[in-house]
């Protein structure tokens, strides 16, 4: 089983556990699935504009209104350079970019190990908490290639900020494996998933099923570091 289809397949899961996150996880799982098929063909950057009409079909009949309706105005399959300037230049999503970063994360799979990709230094997609000695360790995922770096949890991840009383942590008994971790000196925030309290957890697809936290920070203030490929 690929990465993609692990995905879709949590996605769908969660989709059942989660009625508020549903319509996204249910959506993203079609996403995933349509990644999955077509990974196999990715070998080169070139070979992803080709694939943008089928994902635009995709989106056209099960994506939300928005995306829905920018999938239709696409027109045939992009030049390459329109897809290697998103992937070179990391920026806030919009409709135009879902395309691209759906397109770019087959590529993004397809690297060795020891090759990050343009947007692993960016603002992290998600974080994920592991059990380490008596505490727990952080590490971040990138919101293209989805690799994992350490880094501290003491620390923001977009400001740097280290004083204990502007880092605050939020969580809530309706979603258990989730914590927001938030900053109070520049509002920026990022859904974590402690994979210690559900070994099935995906942090990229788990942080889908935190809609409502997410609605709660954007009303509290907050901004989230990241968006997901849904926008949110």
């Amino acid at each position: 089983m690929t990465g993609f289809e692990e995905r879709s397949r949590r996605a769908t899961a969660l989709a059942e556990r989660f009625p508020a996150s549903a319509e996204i996880l249910r959506f993203y799982a079609a996403v995933a699935a349509w990644q999955a098929s077509h990974a196999s063909s990715v070998a080169r950057f070139e070979d992803l504009g080709p694939r943008l009409p089928s994902l635009a079909d995709l989106v056209a009949e099960t994506g939300p209104a928005p995306l829905a309706d920018a999938a239709r105005r696409l027109g045939p399959a992009p030049p390459d350079a329109w897809i290697l300037e998103h992937w070179e230049s990391p920026r806030p999503l919009s409709a135009e970019g879902f395309f691209a970063r759906v397109l770019m994360q087959l590529y993004a799979s397809t690297l060795p190990e020891a090759m990050d990709c343009p947007w692993c230094p960016a603002p992290p997609l998600t974080g994920c908490l592991t059990t380490q000695g008596d505490g727990q360790a952080l590490h971040l995922v990138c919101a293209l290639c989805f690799r994992r770096r350490p880094f501290m949890r003491a620390k923001c991840p977009a400001c740097e900020e280290m004083e204990a009383s502007r880092l605050v942590t939020y969580s809530t008994a309706e979603f258990p494996q989730l914590r927001l971790k938030a900053c109070d000196s520049c509002k920026g925030y990022l859904l974590a998933v402690d994979l210690e309290k559900d070994l099935e957890a995906i942090p990229e697809v788990d942080e889908m099923a935190g809609l409502p936290l997410d609605v709660w920070a954007a009303e509290t203030g907050y901004r989230k570091l990241q968006p997901n490929i849904a926008g949110i």
